[in-house]
């Protein structure tokens, strides 16, 4: 249902257009370095630059926040970074436009369980508001509710299990659990005017989304969501329209300093999401393309650089809309990740050689609880033995570089 090729706007009913309020959303948001100065000094043109206005121009504002706001905290111990910025950026960010916070991701409990109650509170007192995390699991599940200007906007948010899930009694991210959202959906769908399921999941750098994920969102908008939108992956996905509701895979980064000197080529540029509502549906999208300069500083894409970004967006759209074709592509995708097998097969050695309290054993033994529990990894490894099984791994599809690398 997507109009291929499109310059960046698409309207799905024109009718529901008249009187539609508009929602800003993106992916990743990590005000650090040079962000994390700026921002704490109150300035927003030099950290969001030509995205800025495009923010202020909506109704309503929605970021994901993926590290603790503290000043102190002791790091978890994890896969991957911990991550924190200073909470004196929290003003500046309410004056650029975001006034809700997506904190289901795997890195808003980085410090701790304290620090992830702090970061609640400093959302809070700026005059914010957070989702998909809490002091519990019964508060990190709840709905958020919005009112957009008379529109009554459900948000429910969680992320893929991993260290910053809370629990029943602890704090932290809301654990995705499908049937639980899906009955959620259902009960919001009936008492608002828009549900919203923001989600966080899917195998980094992959630009590709498995066929759970797919399976997952879908059914979400079969419960009655009306939009779900993804992020996590650091790279766009593309985005469909399903038994009428709307589905984006992955935001990408949004503004997240890379970590190293040479990121992946997609780190630095993705998309945000002008999502135009009505009652129940979006009558509208528009997608803002955007990277980061060598000033850390967002700028929209223009003219050959976009529309480049919206022709192979469009190619990722035209691949969701296929189920064996988005297989084929993430199956391919999934065998250059050969660490994989490498940290299994070093589990069972040292375990074979018998002392479970040797330091490299628990570590090995550590990475491959987290690929069990944390579901971006079932999908790339049941993906990697499908085609291990078959015995022949197939011809890649022939563009699969250009999607992985040149996004």
């Amino acid at each position: 249902m997507n109009p291929i090729p499109f310059d960046g706007r698409i309207v799905y009913d024109a009718a529901a257009l008249e009187g539609a309020k508009t929602i800003f959303i993106t992916g990743d948001l990590i005000p650090r370095e040079l962000a994390e100065e700026r921002l704490c000094k109150g300035e927003t043109e030099s950290v969001f630059g030509t995205v800025l206005p495009v923010i202020k121009s909506c109704d309503l504002g929605i970021t994901n926040l993926e590290c603790t706001l503290t000043r102190g905290g002791e790091p978890i111990y994890k896969c991957g970074p911990n991550l924190k910025a200073d909470p004196d950026v929290m003003p500046a960010l309410m004056k650029a436009g975001f006034s809700v916070y997506a904190l289901a991701n795997n890195h808003s409990r980085d410090f701790g369980d304290e620090a992830f109650l702090e970061t609640m509170e400093h959302i809070t007192a700026a005059g914010g508001k957070f989702v998909g995390g809490g002091k519990d699991l019964a508060d990190a599940a709840k709905t958020l509710y919005c009112d957009v200007k008379g529109v009554k906007v459900a948000i429910i948010c969680a992320s893929m299990r991993q260290a910053c899930d809370c629990t029943r009694t602890t704090p932290g991210s809301n654990p995705l659990n499908p049937p639980a959202i899906a009955a959620q959906v259902a009960k919001e769908r009936q008492q608002s005017d828009f549900v919203l399921v923001v989600i966080h999941d899917g195998k980094e750098q992959v630009p590709f989304p498995a066929q759970r994920i797919r399976e997952n969102y879908r059914a979400f908008v079969d419960a009655g969501a009306a939009a779900v939108i993804a992020h996590h992956p650091h790279t766009a996905q593309g985005f469909e329209v399903y038994n009428g509701g709307f589905i984006a895979y992955s935001l990408g980064n949004f503004h997240f300093p890379a970590r190293s000197a040479t990121p992946p080529p997609s780190w630095n540029e993705s998309y945000s999401l002008k999502l135009f509502i009505n009652k129940h549906k979006v009558a509208a999208i528009e997608v803002i393309p955007h990277q980061i300069n060598a000033d850390q500083c967002l700028e929209v894409k223009e003219g050959a650089n976009r529309e480049e970004f919206l022709k192979r967006l469009t190619g990722l759209c035209n691949i969701v809309a296929d189920d064996d074709l988005c297989d084929t592509y993430y199956n391919a995708a999934s065998m250059r990740y050969t660490h994989y097998g490498t940290h299994i097969r070093k589990m069972f050695e040292l375990m074979d050689k018998g002392d479970l309290k040797d330091p490299e054993y628990l570590r090995e033994m550590f990475y491959v609880n987290h690929y069990l529990i944390t579901a971006e990894h079932w999908d790339l490894l049941a993906a990697q033995t499908f085609v291990k099984y078959h015995a022949e791994i197939p011809e890649p599809p022939a563009d699969l570089e250009y999607y992985m690398n040149l996004m």
